[in-house]
């Protein structure tokens, strides 16, 4: 139960911390940007939500693999590397398009 309480626990401080960062840049942007730096920072701000959702879903296959149920550890670690996969993409062709 303390290791299900601390995964949570890391899960939070971890989607705070992104969504903190998000807001940051989101402000941080100039007053009259390239339509380049408007979609380069949207598929930037969802690749970063994406490999979120899937940290979570790694630390859901974490809490689950010992307590919980058999099928959302199964569904979970798929689901992870999905999530992740994909936000590496997205980010990479947001770099690509538009830059950092």
């Amino acid at each position: 139960m303390r290791w299900t309480i601390f995964d949570i626990g890391i899960a939070v401080v971890l989607w705070a911390a992104v969504l903190a960062t998000i807001r940051q840049r989101r402000a941080r942007m100039t007053a009259n940007p390239s339509p380049e730096e408007v979609r380069s920072r949207r598929l930037h701000e969802a690749a970063a939500l994406a490999a979120m959702i899937g940290v979570t879903w790694f630390i859901a296959s974490l809490i689950t693999d010992a307590t919980g149920p058999y099928w959302l550890h199964t569904l979970s670690v798929p689901a992870a590397l999905a999530f992740i996969a994909v936000g590496a993409m997205v980010a990479g062709y947001a770099a690509w398009i538009g830059g950092p």
